[in-house]
């Protein structure tokens, strides 16, 4: 895996990194990489926090410790110079202190292991390669960083003093040719690094837009679900309502069908007292013929009354007692039409009555069809498919009762004696 260190500026990246590497075996091949040698010190920073990190602590653990805002750490390398160590002394490395010491290469040629990373085997050495996002540093002298030397391993053994200071002259020609190569391909990787950096911006752009966007679209299926959660309660509700309806067109339905039943027996008891009407206007013709034909054997024997004399006044006599007789009767005859056309005007007033009862108990039909229709309707409307047809099947199928005979019927409501203005529904 790889590491980024910034050194002196320059982002620089450490290849073959495990979680077993430590900031010790980092510093040692950052030192090797730039060739120095002084006091090291490696350091966390997470935007203004920094922290010292001691020689044994894993970097890659801290970057994993950090999670999602460990692309916001940075590793520094500090440097600092210190005085030249005998040859007896060897590089000091503390647990406890966070600074690493790093001789010189070339002073200690015969130590093989410095700058190798511990616990990598030598042939796979820790690669130092610099980031092609690092800034442009200056040409002076001052600025200007040394080629790294070669591992400890590779040196040749020590030669004799003047082939050490040809060696010199020659390694001098070098890292000049060196170093205006690798300042060349360090521009080419920091232009190329540049313009990836400008690309990755404007991705970043587009996908903090498009999070936005989503983020706002997610709001708004929020909103939706909510308010669909609150149209269903809506909806239940409004179910529950046509249930307790429904419940009650039951309950009217019945009634109704009472109703019906209290109007047959009204028809039938109406067509008796029509057949008793028609009864007594028989009767009564007969009576007002008799009379008639009683007046006029009246008169006839008026007639012969007037027309005979005194030797029929016995005959006269006998009449008047029957005509007394005959009075009676008509009297009777009178007393009991007056009392028929009584019991006649009593009829048509029932009658009248009842057709008024009859054209109330019509209106209220009428109001209950509509006011079921309505809630047919309503019902249609606001409840689903699925709940609709539950709706109309009922709760348990075949539990309804089918209504006898069709609502007009309520039209003929006939009076009884418990109910002479009908029946209120």
């Amino acid at each position: 895996m790889e590491l980024k260190v910034w050194v002196e500026g320059i982002q620089r990246i450490v290849c073959g990194v495990t979680e077993t590497t430590t900031c010790q075996d980092v510093v040692f091949a950052l030192a090797h990489a730039t060739g120095k040698s002084g006091r090291f010190t490696l350091i966390e920073r997470w935007r203004n926090n920094e922290r010292q990190l001691a020689p044994n602590e894993n970097p890659l653990k801290i970057l994993m410790k950090w999670g999602e805002y460990s692309n916001d750490v940075q590793f520094i390398l500090q440097w600092s110079e210190s005085k030249p160590m005998t040859p007896t002394t060897k590089p000091k490395t503390s647990s406890s202190s966070a600074n690493i010491i790093v001789e010189s290469p070339q002073k200690h040629t015969e130590k093989s292991q410095v700058g190798v990373v511990k616990g990598v085997p030598h042939v796979k050495t820790l690669q130092v390669r610099e980031s092609q996002n690092s800034p442009k540093k200056s040409e002076s002298p001052s600025h200007r960083i040394h080629p790294p030397a070669p591992p400890p391993y590779r040196d040749p053994p020590p030669p004799k003093k003047n082939i050490l200071q040809e060696s010199n002259k020659t390694h001098k020609l070098q890292e000049s040719v060196l170093y205006n190569a690798q300042y060349r391909e360090l521009i080419a990787l920091i232009n190329y690094q540049r313009e990836k950096l400008s690309n990755q911006q404007a991705d970043l752009t587009k996908f903090d837009a498009e999070i936005v966007f989503w983020e706002s679209k997610e709001r708004e299926k929020q909103m939706q679900l909510e308010y669909i959660s609150q149209e269903i309660l809506a909806m239940t509700n409004a179910t529950k309502l046509n249930q307790d309806q429904i419940q009650a067109l039951h309950y009217i339905e019945e009634e109704c069908e009472i109703v019906k039943q209290q109007e047959k027996t009204l028809k039938s008891e109406i067509t008796l007292l029509r057949s008793k009407l028609a009864n007594c206007e028989t009767e009564l013709l007969q009576c007002k013929n008799k009379i008639r034909l009683v007046m006029d054997e009246l008169q006839i024997e008026q007639r012969a009354l007037s027309r005979r004399s005194e030797s029929r006044k016995q005959m006269e006599k006998s009449l008047l007692v029957e005509m007394e007789r005959l009075q009676r009767d008509i009297e009777l005859a009178k007393q009991s039409t007056e009392l028929h056309h009584l019991t006649a005007e009593t009829l048509k007033k029932e009658v009248a009555a009842l057709e008024t009862a009859i054209i109330e108990k019509k209106k209220q039909v009428e109001l209950l069809v509509t006011e079921m229709k309505e809630a047919n309707l309503q019902s249609l409307t606001i409840a689903p498919p699925e709940d609709l047809r539950a709706i109309l099947e009922g709760p348990n199928k075949g539990s309804t009762r089918k209504m006898i005979g069709s609502p007009r019927q309520l039209e003929n409501a006939v009076p009884t004696n418990k109910n002479p203005h009908g029946v209120w529904v």
